[in-house]
């Protein structure tokens, strides 16, 4: 199955809000944010830090950007326990984490994981205008990988 983010910039890491989740400026870290710069350099999406379309899957489709494999997870142990996923982006091998948000698009951490970076379409408002005190609101990651 097909899920679609919309990632923006917050500093210099690419956050997400997802209304569905409850997630609010959830943060991509320790390597995913430049995995994520570099998918946007090399297909010159414009404006991608005020918001850009991520398809993702645990199966192949059509034109996707690059395939990343389950490399690890993190010792059970620890208070985020995530998973590590590597593979080649735009020519170079990298490597990145991701926190126990990705169970909230799976029942499982995939073994690979399909991505696609497209431009915004101009419908689309990628920021959740939330109050801030709303409870339905919640992140388990913030921009500084906190």
């Amino acid at each position: 199955m097909k899920s679609v983010l919309f990632p923006y910039l917050l500093g210099t890491t690419w956050v997400f809000d997802d209304e569905r989740t409850g997630l609010k400026e959830e943060a991509f870290v320790r390597g995913m944010s430049e995995m994520i710069s570099r998918m946007i350099e090399a297909k010159g999406i414009q404006n991608a830090d005020q918001g850009f379309r991520m398809t993702f899957s645990d199966e192949p489709f059509a034109g996707f950007d690059a395939e990343l494999h389950w490399l690890r997870s993190d010792d059970p142990e620890s208070p985020m326990p995530g998973n590590f996923y590597g593979g080649t982006v735009e020519g170079e091998m990298m490597e990145g984490w991701l926190c126990p948000a990705l169970l909230l698009y799976f029942d499982a951490a995939p073994g690979r994981l399909f991505v696609r970076a497209d431009a915004l379409p101009e419908e689309i408002d990628p920021i959740w205008h939330v109050d801030p005190d709303d409870p339905r609101q919640r992140r388990f990651m913030g921009p500084e990988g906190e």
